[in-house]
């Protein structure tokens, strides 16, 4: 299995949307993720998450299935992180994922995809692009990359 785990694109200042730069970070993560054969995504339930990740859903269209993941009740964090994790584990190995998620959900999503240590993902920071790739015998590698300009 596969698994490409991000931050959102680059916010608004309202924290809502995607800014211009957000918005052109976006269209090349589609571009780069387009031809990997990515046949699902996890999103959070946040406007910017899925503005991320619609350039991919438009270059897709039916073979990409989304699952939006909210935040719900009280544990609303760790419960997030929680259906993504199991959900992606309840996945053929074969298959190859997108999440999108936020700075402070990322790496433990990873963490509980066996990934090990992750980077922090700093306020201010939207280009890191994390790639789990987890075997059927073995432990997973993590792959992290920098992805569109620098933030």
């Amino acid at each position: 299995m596969i698994i490409f785990a991000l931050r959102h694109a680059d916010r608004t200042s309202d924290n809502e949307d995607l800014s211009q730069a957000g918005r052109e970070r976006a269209v090349l993560l589609a571009r780069m993720l387009a031809e990997t054969g990515v046949s699902i995504a996890y999103r959070s339930d946040a406007m910017r998450a899925a503005s991320t990740l619609r350039p991919l859903e438009q270059k897709l269209g039916a073979a990409l299935t989304v699952e939006e993941v909210g935040f719900p009740g009280q544990d609303g964090v760790k419960a997030h992180i929680a259906k993504i994790v199991d959900s992606i584990k309840a996945l053929p190995n074969d298959k190859i994922v997108a999440v999108i998620s936020h700075s402070n959900t990322v790496g433990l999503i990873l963490q509980g995809l066996g990934s090990g240590p992750v980077p922090k993902i700093e306020d201010d920071e939207f280009d890191k692009l994390f790639v789990l790739f987890r075997g059927s015998t073995g432990p997973p590698t993590l792959l992290k990359l920098r992805y569109g300009a620098a933030t």
